[in-house]
């Protein structure tokens, strides 16, 4: 059953200082054309429409955050089926092909198999790809040492950019043409699992019991990999001969959260500055014109009720009231309370406990020694007005804060699936 969507109140209804507000920041609100440029030449490349981009801005904007998932979700889905490349690397007869296969779940007799054999087979990148990993090329790249070529040569080759993950295979040592490779995969900004294949072979002739191997196994990659600053990667210990085994499980589920990572990372980040941007022009233009409005109406708004007050209004015109969090809540698919534990405005208490400068303005001490100032000619008055618009600034900063907050937090949870 669909939720009844109701029509805000305006601010002013709620709190006689934001009167006219809303109409005045819509009115100076500089067109996403000159205000945005720098942001959509940020997202061009992430696949990020000029379209949704106004869309957002607009709705984060006017406070309606349904409007926001909305526009996040149809970009999910868009870049949801943008291609990825995962380079797959090791040593020549260290199992690339091999683990290719297995991790495509392609026997190696059937006609798209990777070819496999104890003669380094692939002598160029060669692509594959799989139905359960829609538009992922995997590549199985010439091994290390292949034809006599030496490493630096075959680093000199590897186009780095053309991939956004890199699988490094290893099976009878990690060796430093392993680090190396590691290495130039992290100085170009990239991630790398580290794979170790073969486990079933290591299991039969070893002495040591199960756990013990796969530990000294793991402690030597770690081990040689820190001796070169080289932050810990993902490793995984695997054998191809039974992908149900060992750690092939979780290097497919790790695999599938990456995947989804690379896809929508970059345009989710750049739907965040978007809201991060349009935010903090709300807060500056409210706190602009709160000082102005301050000089006219300082007197009563001192008085607890009417910071109660205020803090719903501000809640309501960015969207984070009550009411559109259920909304909200209900369109993702969460609890309400995901959200509303993200908010520090969720009342004037909580409010004052997040900020030292709110517990102290608003102490009853702070509060009698105000209006003591307010019978003060000239110098009182302005005295209370400073205080009265330090308060309203700090409520809308954190407003903002928690706004953004919440944008952070739709966007993290519309990650698209792999």
């Amino acid at each position: 059953m669909h939720p009844v969507v109701k029509n805000p109140r305006e601010p002013w209804e709620l709190a006689p200082l934001l009167a006219s507000m809303t109409e005045d920041l819509m009115s100076h609100h500089t067109p996403l054309s000159t205000s945005f440029a720098s942001v959509a030449s940020y997202h061009a490349s992430c696949s990020v429409s000029p379209e949704a981009s106004r869309k957002l801005e607009k709705a984060v904007r006017e406070g309606k955050l349904l409007e926001a998932v909305a526009v996040v979700r149809e970009t999910v889905e868009t870049v949801s089926r943008l291609p990825v490349s995962i380079a797959v690397a090791g040593d020549s007869g260290s199992g690339v092909s091999s683990f290719i296969n297995a991790l495509r779940e392609t026997g190696h007799e059937e006609k798209a198999s990777a070819p496999t054999g104890v003669v380094r087979t692939t002598l160029t990148p060669a692509r594959y790809t799989s139905p359960r990993f829609p538009n992922v090329s995997l590549w199985d790249l010439p091994g290390m040492g292949a034809s006599g070529q030496s490493l630096d040569s075959y680093l000199g080759e590897l186009q780095f950019g053309q991939y956004d993950l890199f699988i490094i295979i290893a099976s009878e040592q990690f060796s430093l043409n392993h680090v190396r490779l590691a290495k130039a995969i992290e100085s170009v900004g990239k991630r790398f699992y580290a794979i170790w294949t073969k486990v079933d072979r290591d299991l039969s002739t070893t002495l040591l019991s199960k756990a013990l191997l796969l530990q000294s196994i793991q402690e030597n990659i770690l081990d040689s990999l820190r001796k070169e600053g080289i932050c810990d990667p993902p490793i995984f210990l695997v054998s191809s001969l039974d992908p149900s085994l060992h750690d092939f499980p979780t290097l497919r589920r790790k695999l599938q959260i990456d995947i989804s990572n690379i896809r929508c990372c970059g345009p989710l980040q750049a739907l965040f500055h978007i809201c991060e941007v349009t935010v903090n022009e709300k807060v500056t233009s409210l706190k602009a014109r709160v000082s102005s409005k301050c000089l006219q109406d300082a007197p009563g708004v001192l008085h607890a009720e009417d910071l109660e007050q205020c803090l719903k209004a501000y809640r309501l015109h960015f969207g984070v009231d009550d009411e559109s969090l259920k909304q909200v809540a209900w369109s993702t698919g969460r609890v309400v309370s995901e959200y509303r534990d993200t908010l520090k405005s969720w009342c004037f208490p909580e409010l004052c406990r997040a900020d030292w400068r709110l517990r102290l303005v608003t102490c009853s001490v702070a509060k009698a020694f105000l209006r003591l100032l307010g019978w003060i000619p000239c110098c009182g008055s302005r005295a209370v007005c400073f205080f009265v618009c330090m308060i309203h600034s700090c409520i809308l900063h954190l407003v903002g804060q928690d706004t953004k907050a919440i944008l952070r937090k739709i966007l993290d949870d519309s990650k698209c699936p792999a």
